[in-house]
């Protein structure tokens, strides 16, 4: 039985991991499309995991809410950072710092 067990237990580790890679890859798209959009640098190609927390959404359900935060440059010189929230695997916002416009 504890064989068993230890196999349901490595396949939802290894579903929860496919599942956070993917929001990973959607985060980074994103991301990379709100600074074309905005003319800013996204900078490092990448975005880091900040956090998650239960929030309720518009219906009043609860969902699971990802924040990832990435970095962007307007000018080349100053680094300012963004942010990709998502709720469940939708992505909810996506949030630029305020910055100087060149």
């Amino acid at each position: 039985m504890s064989k068993v067990i230890t196999i349901l237990l490595l396949i939802l580790a290894g579903l929860y991991w496919a599942q956070t890679q993917k929001l990973k890859a959607m985060a980074i798209d994103r991301a990379r499309k709100r600074c074309k959009e905005s003319g800013v640098q996204f900078l490092d190609h990448t975005v880091v995991h900040s956090g998650k927390k239960l929030v309720k959404d518009q219906s009043g359900r609860w969902r699971l809410q990802r924040v990832y935060l990435f970095e962007f440059t307007s000018s080349g010189e100053n680094r300012y950072q963004g942010k990709v929230i998502f709720l469940g695997s939708h992505p909810a916002s996506t949030e630029l710092e305020a910055f100087p416009i060149n």
